[in-house]
């Protein structure tokens, strides 16, 4: 064979080899592309393969002149739901927040005087939207404007050092309302935001004591506290049912929606059919009406006890009745 023909024999055999490894290793496989397709419209769409990170319980971050140091009570219950995504309810004439900030000081000096506040910042510029078959909340455009920033101040303030050393400060009575134009002191928030509570404690002389409605931070011995842990999402209803589940579960006033026998609402959903309407025919003289609001409970898998009841009952002679629906009292009063 002459030396033209070797060379080409050659090559072809190594244009062969070479569209064999091309076979057997393809460049993109089907599964790659797929994924490279996916990843963009998770990107697109804000969705995080790796779950929710909770933050460590007990972290902070603070800023300002005083050497007070500040402790989140009930840090571990706050944790829970964060890994859930805190939801808070907004109404317009304000509802109490679930789980309750509370906190205790130390390292204070016990003759000074402490005001504490309580204010809500926007964690982010976002508005958010919740996609119910993937259970995730998603970026929905930019913020609404943000109303004017309020500062709750504890009503049992000013306390002294001495006070603060041995008492829990609870902000059970701050409520959260989506009334731009509220009077009566609460938090303005706006729906479908996500917000950051922050605790302030201003310190001031026994001589020299505070007028809270002219409070500026920046010209006050002051620090001011941040726990990750306490977001939320400010929202009319709630979006996520682990979240209902779980204050259901969690939330002291809520006992009227939980089983008097002390099980979690997933053993209640379970055992949900062992019950019917008509035992309660006892509290009742039955009107179509009324067993049709008993029929809507436990088709969706809920016992009530006769705290329920009363509120039902309340509904029904404020002639309200055909317009409360069972997730409508949750709303109200969880």
């Amino acid at each position: 064979m002459s030396k033209r023909g070797v060379a080409e024999s050659c090559e072809d055999a190594e244009a062969g080899d070479c569209c064999k490894e091309l076979i057997k290793k393809p460049r993109f496989t089907i599964a790659d592309i797929l994924d490279e397709k996916v990843g963009s419209i998770k990107e697109s769409l804000h969705i995080l393969d790796k779950p929710r990170s909770r933050p460590k319980i007990g972290t902070k971050s603070s800023e300002g002149n005083l050497l007070v140091d500040c402790k989140l009570e009930g840090s571990e219950l706050w944790a829970k739901f964060y890994d859930l995504g805190t939801e808070m309810i907004i109404t317009k004439s304000g509802r109490r927040m679930f789980p309750t900030v509370k906190v205790s000081f130390s390292n204070v000096i016990l003759d000074a005087l402490y005001y504490i506040f309580l204010d809500v910042i926007p964690v982010d510029s976002k508005r958010y939207r919740y996609i119910y078959n993937k259970s995730a909340w998603l970026t929905a455009g930019k913020a609404e404007p943000v109303p004017k920033n309020r500062y709750y101040l504890h009503p049992d303030s000013p306390f002294t050092g001495e006070q603060l050393t041995k008492h829990v400060i609870s902000f059970e009575k701050t409520k959260l309302t989506n009334n731009e134009v509220d009077k009566t002191g609460h938090l303005i928030l706006n729906s479908m935001h996500k917000y950051q509570p922050r605790i302030h404690i201003v310190q001031r002389s026994k001589q020299n004591q505070l007028d809270p409605s002219r409070v500026n931070m920046s010209e006050e011995q002051h620090s001011t506290f941040t726990f990750p842990e306490t977001q939320f999402m400010a929202v009319t209803a709630y979006q996520n049912q682990l979240i209902t589940k779980l204050k259901i579960e969690k939330n002291p006033f809520a006992k009227g929606f939980r089983d008097p026998t002390g099980r979690s609402p997933d053993e209640m959903e379970r055992s949900s059919g062992d019950m019917s309407p008509h035992l309660f025919s006892n509290f009742y003289h039955s009107s179509p009406l009324q067993q049709a609001m008993f029929q809507q409970c436990f088709s969706k898998t809920m016992q009530l006890n006769p705290s329920i009841i009363m509120l039902y009952q309340n509904a029904l002679a404020a002639n309200h009745a055909s317009e409360i629906t069972t997730s409508e009292v949750i709303q109200r009063y969880i």
